[in-house]
């Protein structure tokens, strides 16, 4: 019995090795007739045939600037990011500590202070120059009251001086008369020699009193010349303590550059081979800020697609395999030509996806149009005589399936098929493997088929 059972199971295994290699032995052919060819069969699905051509060209960064101090000179202190980070518009990047800045503060606060000085002594000059205004006022008040005292002196010694006469004259007619003797004469000639000496007494008072006030009001005079200069004064050290504090200000707001902030969100580049402690001036750049987030590319299109270029064309860029990538559109069509090139420069936009980089050399596809068609996988094309073929799996006798030729008019590559125009349809099956074991008519099977699964099946469940 044991060599039964050893019999039995090498016979397991041949059959085994017979069911996995021919199938069951009812469906095999007459040992005159081929082989089928076990192929890859694959059913042609409704797919978009994309009109398109493609352009090459460098993406560039939709901002890229560089960063260097604006105002101030001076050394680096920080480095508060390391190159590639992403970062904020407004973010701090690196410290100057200024040097020239901060000697140039210390100077304009010293003369603001002088300024402020001189504004004090020009203040005191201008109330005393009032003072001596106000003094010179009250002299000429004075001295307008002493000549008013003095006009109405002299006119009471002139009507005194007018009596005097009358009394003289009469008495000398009285005492030439003899009706009064000599000394009445004698007294009224008395009386008018000194009321003649009071009066010219009293005229040279009111005459020194027009003087004195005539020098009070030049004195006055001179006071409101010397307030108005004082005022002038004033207003110049206001001046000066404007510009001073302007000065003051502006180099205090300079020091407050010495952090140079992003002017943009973006990626940091490299330093320049800048470190801390080397000197930077105004305007060295110490490294650039590139905004990622948007890529433009620069095609020139021949002047014979002139007709179909429109903004909002999408365009795709095309993967190092082949494969379509990041999808843009365009945003810019030059509105001249090109005399020599006989094109026209088209600006294209991508939003990045993480893939891109600025000044990446690229090959980009313009999409003119689609249409639904039929794509057929460039491995099941032959050509004979430049027509092209594939070969259809159609039904055959007991079963089997047969390689039908059919001639088919193809279109431009798209991806790593054929755009198809006419010969086959969607829901065809066709072989896409051993195309040139084939000829039309040939028995095929399709690799991994279900009547070889299920005769494998059916045996391992017989063990």
């Amino acid at each position: 019995m044991k060599p039964l059972k050893s019999s039995q199971k090498w016979l397991g295994t041949v059959l085994m090795v017979s069911l996995l290699t021919t199938g069951c032995a009812s469906d095999e052919p007459t040992a005159t007739a081929p082989q089928a060819v076990e192929v890859e069969l694959k059913t042609l699905k409704p797919a978009t045939l994309v009109d398109s051509s493609t352009y090459v060209g460098t993406l560039e960064a939709r901002q890229r600037v560089q960063l260097a101090p604006s105002r101030t000179n001076g050394r680096i202190k920080q480095i508060l990011v390391r190159e590639g980070d992403l970062v904020r518009q407004g973010q701090r990047l690196i410290e100057i500590e200024p040097q020239q800045q901060q000697q140039e503060l210390v100077a304009a606060t010293g003369n603001l202070k002088v300024a402020m000085a001189d504004l004090k002594v020009a203040e005191a000059e201008y109330r005393q120059r009032q003072a001596e205004r106000d003094t010179a006022k009250a002299d000429v008040e004075t001295a307008k009251a002493n000549l008013a005292k003095s006009e109405a002196d002299v006119q009471e010694i002139e009507a005194n001086l007018v009596l005097a006469k009358k009394e003289y004259e009469r008495a000398k007619f009285l005492e030439s008369e003899g009706v009064v003797p000599t000394q009445n004469l004698d007294e009224a000639t008395q009386n008018l020699d000194n009321t003649q000496a009071q009066l010219e007494s009293r005229i040279k008072t009111r005459d020194a009193s027009q003087e004195a006030l005539n020098a009070s009001q030049n004195q006055l005079q001179a006071a409101e010349r010397q307030i108005e200069q004082a005022l002038a004064n004033i207003d110049s050290r206001q001046s000066a303590i404007v510009q001073a504090e302007g000065q003051q200000g502006s180099t205090a707001a300079t020091l407050d550059y010495n952090f140079l902030l992003s002017p943009i969100t973006g990626v940091i580049g490299e330093f320049n081979e800048k470190k801390i402690g080397d000197s930077v001036s105004v305007g060295e750049g110490i490294t650039t800020i590139t905004d990622n987030q948007v890529f433009y590319l620069n095609v020139n299109i021949p002047t014979e697609n002139r007709n179909r270029l429109r903004k909002g064309l999408p365009v795709e860029l095309i993967n190092p395999d082949g494969s379509p990538g990041v999808r843009g559109q365009i945003t810019y069509i030059a509105p001249l030509v090109d005399q020599n090139a006989q094109s026209i420069l088209v600006k294209m936009e991508f939003r990045n996806n993480g893939t891109l980089r600025d000044r990446q050399y690229v090959e980009a596809r313009v999409v003119w149009e689609t249409q639904p068609g039929v794509l057929v996988p460039t491995t099941a094309v032959t050509s004979l005589g430049g027509q092209k073929f594939v070969f259809l799996a159609q039904p055959g006798d007991q079963q089997n399936l047969v390689a039908k030729q059919i001639p088919v008019k193809v279109g431009p590559i798209q991806g790593q098929a054929y755009q198809v125009i006419s010969g086959v349809k969607p829901g065809d099956r066709i072989a896409v493997s051993r195309i040139l074991d084939l000829k039309d008519g040939r028995a095929i099977k399709e690799q991994n088929s279900p009547q070889l699964l299920s005769n494998l099946s059916y045996f391992l469940n017989q063990g």
